[in-house]
């Protein structure tokens, strides 16, 4: 079988026929979907027993950090009015954490606790209206959102909020957590060679089906279209991608992305359209992805090279014309 996959700024390619066994799994998730190519699995391994596995992994993420799953562990904290120290997993726990190291170091620019901006703009579990919100409306989400809201205690596992109507959103995370999950499974059974996608968040290990490493293209980010803007060859590593050009709405000619600025309440400027970020958890990459769309093509920039993040910004220019800026980390990575 072939592999030309288009997801969420990122196309994973290598469409001949393969010279090794190759198992491809497609499927619902997330509200979204997942593809995993596996590379000459085991032979103890039969497809009925993966595709078992993989259906029950990414169920399990959603049963945890749904904000659209009413029963979920999020929901139940979320729609919590307690401000006292509320008990959670150390799964949530643990994605929560991440999120509020990324929060701490972008001060603010990512924030989990973003979730009333998100509903407000129509993006998010209550199906609003997609419609654009007044002055007054957004400073009254923005009063709810705020990272510092939320304290976290590590041993046990428990959350406080500081007020009761704090509601965390990680779908920024959650893509990440998924390929996570299954890249865990994968290598505790013995699977050598893989590519999985959880929408726009990757994670690959070993090589193709020819024996070469997997080639990512990162996708033009222009809407309704799937074009190559840049193919990269990778291996044994986490890839996310966050752009502003598959969830928006228009409105009287002006484009209002999925991505929200937690500082100002509005959706990132048209400016940078996509950034791409390598690293060696889906995760965090998958957190960081959204955070630099957020900061932008300059602050991002200044940051991801501080921190040495391997990012890519696909930037639009006057003309709409499309120009590529990589940090040092990238042009790193991709070399190695």
């Amino acid at each position: 079988m072939s592999l030309c996959l288009g997801i969420m700024g990122v196309k994973l390619t290598g469409c001949q026929s393969p010279a090794l066994p190759q198992l491809d799994f497609t499927g619902p998730t997330m509200g979204t979907y997942y593809a995993v190519t596996l590379i000459d699995p085991p032979e103890s391994l039969d497809a009925t027993v993966i595709q078992t596995a993989i259906t029950t992994i990414l169920q399990t993420v959603i049963n945890e950090i749904s904000t659209y799953e009413p029963n979920s562990e999020l929901s139940r904290l979320n729609h919590n009015p307690s401000t006292d120290w509320l008990p959670i997993s150390l799964q949530l726990y643990t994605i929560l954490a991440e999120g509020q190291r990324l929060a701490a170091i972008t001060d603010g620019a990512f924030d989990i606790t973003i979730g009333p901006l998100v509903n407000l703009w129509g993006f998010g579990p209550d199906k609003q209206t997609r419609q654009i919100p007044n002055a007054e409306q957004i400073a009254f989400a923005k009063a709810r959102v705020g990272w510092k809201k939320l304290t976290l205690q590590q041993s046990p596992p428990m959350v406080r909020k500081a007020r009761p109507d704090v509601f965390i959103d990680l779908s920024a995370l959650g893509e990440g957590v998924g390929a996570d999950r299954l890249a865990e499974w994968f290598n505790q059974h013995g699977i050598q060679h893989y590519l999985i996608a959880v929408a726009g968040a990757l994670r690959v290990r070993g090589h193709n089906a020819h024996g070469q490493p997997w080639r990512i293209a990162i996708e033009a980010p222009i809407a309704n279209q799937r074009d190559v803007h840049r193919m990269i060859p990778m291996t044994n590593c986490a890839v996310a991608t966050s752009g502003d050009y598959r969830n928006f709405f228009e409105q009287a000619g002006q484009h209002y992305s999925h991505e929200i600025n937690p500082v100002t309440g509005q959706p990132v400027n048209r400016r940078l359209g996509s950034v791409t970020v390598i690293g060696d958890v889906g995760m965090t990459v998958d957190g960081w992805a959204t955070a630099l769309m957020v900061l932008g093509e300059q602050r991002g920039l200044a940051i991801a090279e501080a921190q040495k993040i391997a990012a890519y910004f696909i930037i639009r220019d006057e003309q709409n014309q499309l120009r590529g800026r990589a940090t040092t980390a990238f042009n790193q990575r991709i070399a190695q």
